[in-house]
């Protein structure tokens, strides 16, 4: 008689164990969700208030592309790296190169630590391997970038 009852008493001890457990998990996920949510609304926001002229009908394309996206990198890297970490780890790379390629022309490695806007700037390129000439168009190429950056904040 008394192990019916040890049994009974285990497995309501081990089911509201597991019953807590659940509940603690399933409220970490809502956190992480709720966060990465706010995170993706912010990035969005930063870009689209930031680059509001431009960004996604350039409606007031500026004359210097290099001073107005010079202007506007401290509010952007620092929406970038508050939303990196909302990301999974898997992502990092992908994203991080999303934002290189957005404030660098070059592609270059070495060119991290520099702005360089060159590739919003319309203009013929000449190709080395056939001597053919392409057209470059800037804006074309910003809007490209820009959107690569916030399908992340698109994702949960």
């Amino acid at each position: 008689m008394y192990e019916m009852a040890l049994i009974g008493v285990g497995g309501t001890v081990i089911g509201t164990l597991l019953g807590v457990l659940i509940a603690h998990y399933l409220s970490l996920r809502l956190t992480n969700i709720i966060d990465r949510r706010n995170a993706n609304r912010n990035l969005i926001a930063t870009f689209y208030r930031e680059l509001a002229d431009i960004y996604p009908t350039p409606v007031n394309w500026p004359d210097d592309i290099n001073d107005y996206l010079t202007s506007k990198f401290a509010t952007l890297q620092a929406a970038i790296g508050e939303f990196r970490y909302h990301i999974p780890s898997q992502e990092w790379n992908e994203f991080d190169n999303a934002w290189f390629n957005y404030y660098c022309s070059s592609g270059r490695e070495v060119d991290k630590k520099h702005q360089n806007y060159r590739h919003y700037m319309d203009m013929n390129v000449e190709t080395t391997n056939n001597l053919k000439s392409k057209t470059q168009n800037g804006q074309k190429t910003f809007k490209y970038n820009v959107d690569r950056i916030l399908k992340f904040a698109e994702k949960i």
